[in-house]
C-alpha cells in the first residue's frame, strides 16, 4: 500500500544546533505510527516540520502525491548560482547601453552616470544574496528581472538607428538588440525557475500551516492550546474553519449561503463532540473542563478539519490511568474511521497498546524502528532511555 505521508532524509538546524538529522519515515492509511524518544530528541520539531510551522533545512516531506516540503536539490542550487552569474554579466553589458541611450538627452549627466554605477552595484549585491539563498534576494531579483524585461522590450521597439554607443560611431542597436533578445528570454526563464517549489524552498518559502491543514493534516499540541474563554462548541467550530467557503462579505451581510454553512458547521462540530464524549459540555467554557476533557476537546477540534492524517503530540501527558485508557479507546475509534495517526508519547503503556509501528529518536537521529515488540527489546532504545543501566535493565 502506498504511504499517505513520507518523510525522506529530513534535517532541521537552528543556527549551529541540529535538531533533526536525516530522518526518514512513512505512514500508511489507517495506521497508528508511534514516535518516541527522550526529552530533546527532536520529536516535536519533527511534528512542527510536518505541520508547516518549521521549514526543513534539508530533505523532503510528501503528503500523498503533494510536496509539503520539496527536496533541496544540489543540482538546482548550482543551476541558480550559474544563472546569478549570467545575470551579473548581462548587467555589465546593460550599463553602457543605459548610458548610451539616456546620456545624450540628459540634463544631469553626472547624476545619470552615478545612477548607472549605483544600479550595477545593487545588481552585484543582489547576486551575492541570491547565491547565498537569502529570501530578500529572491524578491528583489524578480523586480530586477522585470526591469530587464521592460528595457528589452523598450529597446526593441523604440531604439533608433541614429543612436550610437557613447563616444563611438557604432550603432547602438547592433549591441542593444542581441542584449534585449537574450535578456528578455533569460528574464522570463529565471522568473519561472524562481517560482518553482524546489527553488522557493531553498529561499525559505514553505507551505503555510493553514494550507497543510486544508490538504488534510491536523495536529494537537504538547501544551494545551484552547480558547479558554470560548465555549466548547465554539472551539470545535474553529477547527471547521479550514473547510468553510463563505468569505468576508457573506459573514458581514449574513447571506443565505453563510447561514446554511454556519448551521452545517454547528451540526458537524456537535458530531465531533459526540465522537469524543463531550456533547453534554458543548456550551460550557473550555477553561472549565477537566484536564482530560481539554485533551479530548483538542482532538475534537482537530477532527473538525476532516483530517486524513492526525498528529497527536503527547496526548496522554498528565492523565491518570483511567483517562489514559479512555484516550486509547478514542484513538482506536479514530483509526476505525480510516484516519492515519502519528503519536508522540512518553507513556509506554499507551504507546505499546496503540502503535502498529514505532520510530525512535535520540539527539535528533533515528536510532530504531519496528513493531512494538521489536522496540521493547531493542538495546539501543533501552540505552537511550536508561543510559548506562541498559545492561542491567536487559537482565
Amino acid at each position: 500500500m502506498k504511504p499517505i505521508l513520507t518523510v525522506t532524509r529530513v534535517s532541521k538546524s537552528f543556527g549551529g544546533l541540529s535538531a533533526l538529522k536525516e530522518i526518514s519515515l512513512a505512514a500508511h492509511p489507517g495506521q497508528i505510527v508511534g514516535i518516541i524518544g527522550p526529552n530533546g530528541a527532536g520529536k516535536t520539531t519533527l511534528f512542527n516540520c510536518l505541520a508547516g510551522l518549521y521549514s526543513p533545512t534539508r530533505g523532503q516531506i510528501r503528503f500523498g502525491d503533494r510536496p509539503v516540503a520539496p527536496e533541496f536539490s544540489g543540482a538546482k542550487a548550482k543551476h541558480i548560482r550559474r544563472c546569478a552569474v549570467l545575470f551579473m554579466a548581462l548587467g555589465l553589458v546593460w550599463l553602457p547601453l543605459f548610458w548610451s541611450f539616456f546620456l545624450p538627452d540628459a540634463f544631469f549627466k553626472v547624476e545619470l552616470v552615478l545612477l548607472g554605477i549605483f544600479i550595477l552595484a545593487m545588481r552585484f549585491y543582489l547576486v551575492r544574496g541570491l547565491m547565498r539563498f537569502q529570501i530578500w534576494a529572491w524578491g528583489f531579483m524578480v523586480l530586477f528581472l522585470l526591469s530587464d524585461l521592460f528595457f528589452a522590450v523598450w529597446w526593441l521597439i523604440r531604439l533608433s538607428p541614429s543612436v550610437h554607443m557613447v563616444g563611438t560611431h557604432f550603432a547602438l542597436r547592433c549591441l542593444a538588440w542581441p542584449w534585449a533578445i537574450g535578456a528578455g528570454v533569460f528574464s522570463i526563464y529565471l522568473m519561472i525557475q524562481l517560482l518553482t517549489p524546489q527553488v522557493r524552498q531553498m529561499y525559505g518559502f514553505r507551505q503555510s500551516p493553514d494550507a497543510i491543514c486544508r490538504m488534510g493534516m491536523a495536529r494537537t499540541f504538547q501544551n494545551i492550546r484552547l480558547f479558554f474563554n470560548l465555549s466548547v462548541l465554539d472551539n470545535v467550530k474553529i477547527g471547521c474553519h479550514a473547510r468553510m467557503k463563505v468569505g468576508v462579505w457573506g459573514a458581514l451581510f449574513k447571506t443565505r449561503a453563510q447561514q446554511e454553512e454556519e448551521a452545517g458547521t454547528e451540526k458537524e462540530a456537535m458530531e465531533c463532540l459526540r465522537f469524543v464524549g463531550l456533547e453534554k459540555r458543548a456550551f460550557n467554557l473550555a477553561g472549565a473542563l477537566a484536564y482530560g476533557e481539554q485533551r479530548r476537546l483538542e482532538i475534537a477540534r482537530a477532527m473538525a478539519s476532516r483530517p486524513k492524517v492526525l498528529l497527536l503530540d503527547e496526548p496522554a501527558a498528565g492523565m491518570n490511568p483511567r483517562e489514559s485508557s479512555q484516550l486509547i479507546e478514542l484513538i482506536l475509534k479514530i483509526r476505525e474511521k480510516g484516519i492515519t495517526v502519528l503519536i508522540i508519547e512518553h507513556d509506554m503503556r499507551v504507546m505499546m497498546s496503540l502503535a502498529d509501528y514505532i520510530y525512535v529518536l535520540d539527539y535528533g537521529s533515528l536510532i530504531a524502528e519496528g513493531i512494538p515488540d521489536e522496540i521493547r527489546n531493542n538495546r539501543q532504545v533501552i540505552e537511550a532511555y536508561l543510559g548506562g543501566g541498559a545492561s542491567h535493565a536487559a537482565t
